[in-house]
């Protein structure tokens, strides 16, 4: 799942690195001892040099392309309302039903990532939503319902620390609004 999250030209130059790695153990082991039976012999420290420098050289691009990228506090500090909040003449979203929200928890795969006690899930994913309010107010994007919505629609406005970005799909492109107010009142208790 982590792999989903990364950029493509981090998804690149891990390819590149892991490539030049097994192109390097292919030809030590396949093509030089056909060619130098007394392979490695003096090759010995150019050969063990080649290969710590790819190692490093590897577990340097996991360490440097796979981690998630900060979030930016001065952002954060610089935004004085939630980008949920909708302009004064928006009509409010609609009323949500807890019950269809239950069934479309289900039917979407909510489950296979989410702890949710009501939904009886456990997985472990995403965020628990059983600490949903909690994680509204660290987030500080609006009320709870705000937060939610958001989170349903768009998950990558801002993400629960420690869980990486793009994992979770936006549903804001394939629900209405009306699934998502749904979703609202079945994740927020209504």
């Amino acid at each position: 799942m982590v792999l989903y999250a990364l950029t493509t030209g981090h998804k690149i130059g891990l390819g590149a690195m892991a490539g030049a790695f097994m192109v390097l153990a292919l030809v030590a082991a396949l093509v030089v001892p056909r060619l130098r039976p007394d392979f490695p012999g003096r090759a010995l420290r150019p050969f063990l040099l080649a290969a710590l420098t790819l190692t490093i050289g590897m577990l340097f691009a996991v360490v440097i392309l796979g981690r998630e990228p900060k979030e930016k506090k001065a952002e954060a500090a610089t935004t004085s309302t939630p980008a949920t909040t909708a302009p004064a003449n928006a009509p409010p979203p609609p009323a949500g039903d807890p019950a269809a929200g239950k069934k479309l928890f289900a039917a979407q795969g909510c489950s296979a990532c989410h702890t949710f006690i009501p939904a009886g899930s456990n997985a472990k994913v995403g965020p628990n939503l059983d600490n949903l309010a909690a994680d509204a107010r660290k987030a500080n994007r609006g009320s709870l319902d705000q937060y939610t919505r958001e989170s349903i629609a768009d998950p990558n406005a801002y993400v629960v620390p420690g869980f990486p970005k793009g994992v979770m799909p936006p549903f804001g492109q394939t629900l209405s609004a009306s699934q998502i107010a749904d979703l609202v009142a079945f994740l927020t208790h209504k």
